[in-house]
């Protein structure tokens, strides 16, 4: 696995892979404003509309109510996507992801079989259906985290381990479409690249390299073991 890690890092300054990590990067940056500013004209439409069917009930107070409100409201929306940056970062990746396994293979392995890329609406459908799988679990594991941060270890535990197994059998899953068709690559066979790079996720600016060192990690391993067993 380390050595997967040092190819993929090896091979970051690739213009064919720097592309698509900064559109993904793009993307997840822009999607996560769009939902701070609709989350605080939510929240100030609210207390208008509070205001008017109480006739101004909070008096001088209401200014800053509404202040405290929305800065609760904008912290609220900050630790939601905090919990869920990496799952949208690597789906929207998963848009370009076969740019980003093209320029490795024909680095590393031109000679090998590769199979065609699938069709930009099944890209699309992978990466929403991945999306809504991740918030699905993280929504429902988010009082487990909450909980688990008055013990840091296991809030830290819980959060690494939920999405380095999601995160770990998605681009397990994207790898073998190029690869082969052979579905026991997925569940949990790529656990620890999930689990390092859901690591790699939490750490500034560095987590936004993750999603390509996972990516390429799953690429070498699959490759790598298979040579292995020749």
């Amino acid at each position: 696995m380390l050595r997967s890690y040092a190819l993929t890092l090896s091979q970051l300054s690739d213009p064919k892979i720097l592309k698509p990590l900064v559109f993904a990067t793009l993307l997840t940056i822009g999607s996560i404003l769009l939902v701070l500013v609709l989350g605080a004209t939510a929240i100030d439409w609210a207390m208008t509309s509070l205001s008017n069917a109480l006739d101004g009930w909070f008096g001088k107070a209401e200014g800053w109510l509404r202040i405290i409100t929305q800065v609760i409201g904008a912290l609220f929306l900050l630790m939601i996507a905090y919990f869920f940056f990496a799952s949208i970062h690597a789906a929207f990746l998963g848009l370009f992801f076969d740019d980003l396994l093209d320029a490795i293979r024909n680095r590393h392995y031109p000679q090998s079989e590769w199979l065609p890329p699938p069709s930009l609406s099944r890209s699309l459908r992978d990466s929403l259906r991945f999306i809504i799988l991740s918030l699905t679990v993280n929504l429902i594991a988010l009082p487990f985290y909450l909980i688990g941060w008055f013990v840091p270890p296991i809030g830290l535990a819980a959060q690494v381990l939920v999405n380095g197994y999601l995160l770990g059998k998605e681009y397990g899953y994207l790898v073998g479409l190029r690869i082969s068709s052979d579905s026991s690559q997925t569940g949990t066979k790529f656990l620890k690249e999930g689990i390092l790079a859901s690591l790699v996720w939490m750490v500034p600016l560095v987590n936004f390299i993750a999603p390509v060192l996972l990516a390429g990690s799953i690429l070498h391993s699959r490759f790598l073991n298979t040579k292995g067993k020749e």
